[in-house]
């Protein structure tokens, strides 16, 4: 492989085997089956923290107090941290943000006391973790690209960037209640002929739309503008350009009250993304725009992964033969909860019974001594996507929809575990979470969550997997037939092929 991006789509049948047998899954079964019922049987008379503890106690009874105490404190500070990003994403997406704009926003408050360098190396830790998760997930897309897109435009997003950046300091240090704002991409990408940069007032209405084209001399930049019909937007181009532009062309930004962004040519662009590409940028400002770059790039990557284990099933077959014709006292109660979305116990009583299992070595897939909080993240999601499962497999959203809800869920629990985890840690959460071993352990999960509903329920969950897992399938093929040396191609595929 060069050092150039290269991608290889691979069978993903063939690559992955399975890492849970349907004898981990029959010896689990127990474990989870007695949680579940014990927590049914006293949620309502005492809380679910005091509840977790007791059962924890009482399956492990060779942990101290003090290690049974942390475990079920993980586990609760967890599922509230994550419920917290679940509902925080869904308002800001009913509001009509992005999600990989809301993520931008959340690993920018999560990291605000760290300085600007640090913030930085806090994003590249979980980029990189994410990157590795994905790699070993599903063994489809390799590349040898860095943290910071090799993209031979970069200069050009770059610039972008450096006009807003130098055109708001300069706002500020003027009192003027102009402000730029580099256009991100909605959840369909990037619109045909959007525009790139905008001017609001402080009221949010836009005064000013601009395009910018930043190619390698002023012929280029003008055969660049008339690829496309950008009437409404100003020109703004390389710094030295405009005057070889015969269209009315400008190098700065400008509110009306006369703030202006701060020139830049397209060497200086260049050298930008040299010393992007090369990690040696040392200009605050510039560490700023990284974190920035990295915080939408991770974001994306956490709707690949959703994707990629949309595709892999086998966790829930697995659960379909130990669970099928199985009751439990209260299913009712299980199902009433997963409908309401009241499901803060449930959950609970899932991360104990996996983490037992895990103790015990029932579940061989996932270390002893894995931290119940990484656990719980992973029962989170797992009943999370059951319940999306649920309501595409009844005709109540379609699989569009549902993909993307899916895609919500993995967004916001990476933002729950970039807030609350530290240093070289997140790699192993992350790796645990998203990669093979959680993906075919939390599909275990959530197909024993569907069948502790009714086995009514578990089919038609079972049932929407399978045609979830089709047209995912179906999505990486196609992907992966026309997928180009850009990754964030592959992003941009992905939502057009779900148009259906």
């Amino acid at each position: 492989m060069t050092d150039k991006e290269n991608y290889t789509i691979l069978a993903i049948d063939e690559e992955l085997a399975p890492h849970i047998s349907v004898d981990e899954a029959q010896k689990l079964k127990p474990i989870q089956k007695k949680f579940m019922e014990s927590y049914l049987g006293r949620k309502d008379s005492i809380p679910v923290e005091d509840w977790l503890r007791a059962e924890m106690a009482e399956n492990l009874p060779n942990c101290s107090s003090e290690e049974i105490a942390q475990m079920s404190d993980e586990i609760i500070t967890t599922l509230k941290v994550q419920e917290e990003k679940k509902a925080s994403l869904e308002k800001a997406i009913a509001n009509g943000r992005s999600k990989e704009s809301w993520f931008a926003d959340e690993t920018k408050t999560a990291t605000s006391y760290l300085s600007a360098q640090e913030a930085s190396k806090h994003l590249q830790r979980l980029d990189d973790a994410l990157n590795k998760a994905n790699e070993s997930l599903y063994r489809t897309i390799h590349t040898q690209a860095g943290t910071i897109s090799q993209n031979s435009h970069l200069d050009g997003f770059i610039a972008e960037q450096y006009h807003a950046q130098t055109f708001n300091l300069n706002a500020e240090a003027t009192g003027s209640p102009y402000r730029a704002k580099v256009l991100e991409p909605t959840g369909n990408g990037y619109a045909k002929n959007s525009v790139d940069i905008v001017i609001v007032d402080e009221s949010g209405k836009v005064v000013s739309r601009y395009q910018s084209k930043y190619c390698k001399d002023a012929e280029a930049t003008v055969k660049a503008f008339e690829h496309g019909d950008y009437r409404g937007q100003q020109k703004l181009v390389p710094k030295g350009q405009e005057q070889d532009i015969p269209q009315k062309a400008t190098t700065v930004l400008e509110a009306p009250d006369g703030t202006t962004s701060t020139p830049l040519s397209k060497g200086q662009a260049k050298e930008l993304q040299e010393e992007a590409q090369s990690d040696k940028w040392n200009d605050l400002n510039w560490n700023e725009y990284k974190v920035k770059d990295l915080a939408i790039g991770i974001g994306k990557k956490a709707g690949q992964s959703a994707l990629m284990g949309a595709a892999i099933g086998v966790g829930f077959d697995i659960a379909q033969k130990v669970w099928n014709g199985e009751e439990i006292k209260g299913e009712e109660l299980v199902e009433t909860a997963i409908v309401s979305g009241a499901d803060f116990g449930i959950k609970a009583a899932a991360s104990g019974a996996l983490k037992v299992g895990v103790e015990k070595g029932i579940v061989k897939a996932i270390p002893k001594g894995t931290p119940a909080g990484t656990i719980a993240n992973i029962a989170h999601v797992a009943i999370e996507n059951v319940k999306t499962v649920c309501k595409m497999a009844t005709g109540k959203s379609t699989i569009k929809e549902g993909f993307e809800k899916m895609e919500q869920t993995t967004v916001a629990t990476v933002a729950g575990i970039a807030a609350s985890t530290k240093g070289a840690a997140i790699g192993r959460v992350i790796g645990t979470v998203f990669g093979p071993a959680g993906t075919f352990v939390g599909e275990l999960v959530g197909g024993a969550i569907g069948y502790m509903c009714g086995s009514k329920v578990g089919e038609t969950v079972v049932k929407g997997v399978q045609k979830i897992c089709k047209k995912a399938k179906e999505v990486i093929k196609s992907v992966g037939r026309t997928v180009s040396n850009k990754v964030h191609n592959f992003c941009s595929r992905i939502k057009s092929l779900f148009s259906w």
